[in-house]
């Protein structure tokens, strides 16, 4: 994965949903819907967002220090965490103001300029997330696939603006100004609605990486590879530990030989050590492997 290529779509990303953010509160001050005005701060948070994650991108890509000696992998989950937790906060204030516009009668807003604003944006936000989904398939990055969820849900919620808002239009035209009146608040709740099941998407996989729970498929898969290592090469036993952060793996394994093992030299160590990985899949930069054989089961109880 090129980390220059992840660096330059996230700016981008985040230079347009700013722009977005800019036009979304600019049209809703203007016609006086909330729902409009919502949408335009959703992207002011995802681009505020989006900033953290282009500054994780930068810090992954430099070398470990002293002090984060692992390098700053642990920061993608965090910064995933906040997205997830603003996404859910702003579902909340959404619902909640929606239901408080109904109770309060509704309220009146300039139709034609909310139309056009939803129509433009609908097609805006839904050729980024497409753009940005078919340049990922080759840089693999989580950080792109979880930011590009900002993109769906702002291109879902022009959708929902642009529907609700035609059939405003059709009340309004058919003598039911009252009911019309009731479309804006009632597009608040369906788009808070529609929120919740991005924030949990991202808020599931980041609280498990926060808070060092072992990811069963990597704990499954290494398991599997040290179970047929033992029968090949007659270990006594073995024990793993894998840790997941962000996009990092960290896999640490602890063999232990016979009494009797024939052990030549220490490549031979080595040759098994290169076996293990091999199973275990392609190296990359994002996975910390740690192999060790002893002879004294104390060592790894």
């Amino acid at each position: 994965m090129s980390n220059r290529g992840e660096q330059s779509l996230l700016k981008q990303s985040t230079i347009l949903m700013f722009a977005v953010s800019i036009a979304g509160i600019v049209t809703g001050f203007i016609s006086g819907s909330q729902s409009i005005l919502f949408d335009g701060f959703f992207s002011l948070i995802a681009t505020f967002i989006k900033v953290l994650m282009l500054i994780t991108a930068r810090l992954i890509a430099k070398e470990s220090n002293h002090r984060f000696q692992f390098g700053f992998w642990h920061l993608e989950p965090m910064v995933l965490l906040i997205e997830g937790s603003f996404l859910l906060l702003i579902a909340t204030y959404a619902f909640l103001n929606g239901v408080f516009g109904i109770i309060n009668g509704g309220r009146e807003i300039e139709l034609g300029l909310v139309i056009i604003y939803a129509a433009v944006f609908t097609v805006v936000e839904f050729a980024y997330f497409f753009y940005v989904r078919r340049r990922n398939r080759k840089l693999k990055s989580s950080l792109i696939q979880f930011d590009n969820i900002s993109w769906l849900v702002d291109a879902m919620l022009s959708v929902g603006l642009l529907i609700s808002f035609l059939a405003a239009l059709l009340l309004k035209a058919q003598g039911f100004d009252e009911w019309a009146k009731f479309v804006d608040p009632l597009i608040l709740i369906v788009l808070a609605l529609t929120m919740l099941p991005p924030a949990f998407k991202i808020l599931g996989p980041a609280q498990r990486d926060v808070l060092g729970i072992a990811p069963d498929t990597l704990d499954d898969q290494v398991r599997q590879v040290m179970e047929a290592a033992k029968v090949e090469h007659g270990f006594d036993d073995y024990v793993t530990y894998v840790q997941k952060h962000g996009r990092a793996r960290f896999i640490e394994i602890h063999v232990v030989l016979p009494a009797d093992y024939r052990l030549q030299s220490v490549g031979q160590l080595d040759a098994l050590r290169e076996a293990i990985s091999a199973q275990l899949g392609a190296p990359d930069a994002a996975r910390w492997l740690t192999i060790s054989f002893t002879g004294d089961r104390r060592w790894v109880a």
